[in-house]
């Protein structure tokens, strides 16, 4: 006994593309989950960082908003021109990211506060360090390096608060 044929003679293409859909059905509903196998919380800040947030904290009150770590592209916007490489724009927006972010009330970038370390040492590093002060630069955000923990008044007078 022969089967009607209600595909109009697609029938191995209909019973394929079900196979398929099947298929991908059970692969999406078998994702791996997230995990502690995978992933980690970790504090936001270095202990080094942690002291100097208390520290800048005490130093600039309820004067400026203090945001750590946070990513450039959150506060600088590439703007398209025709001298601008603009993928190399966006990398360096994305891929950059500060210490601490001060800003004014209304939550506008002021300064950018760096802790160097040891890693900040050696060429490489500054190097990079002063492409970003550039940037800083070009944008309006002032920007202050620390390699010691500084003086809370010491703070306050680097930002001429």
């Amino acid at each position: 006994m022969e089967l009607p044929d209600v595909f109009g003679g697609n029938t191995v293409i209909v019973v394929v593309a079900c196979a398929v859909a099947v298929f991908v059905y059970f692969q999406l509903g078998n994702r791996k989950k997230y995990s502690t196998k995978h992933y980690q919380c970790i504090p936001l800040l270095t202990e080094r960082e942690q002291d100097f947030f208390w520290r800048l904290k005490e130093a600039v009150r309820d004067d400026l908003v203090i945001a750590p770590q946070v990513v450039f592209g959150a506060f600088i916007k590439v703007k398209a021109t025709a001298l601008t490489d603009k993928n190399h724009a966006r990398h360096v927006v994305a891929h950059n990211r500060c210490d601490f972010l001060l800003c004014d009330k209304k939550l506008k970038p002021v300064a950018l506060v760096e802790v160097d370390d040891s890693t900040h040492n050696n060429f490489k590093a500054r190097s990079k360090d002063r492409r970003r002060d550039d940037l800083m630069k070009a944008v309006g955000v002032a920007v202050i390096r620390y390699k010691n923990m500084p003086a809370a008044a010491q703070i306050r007078k680097d930002l001429k608060l």
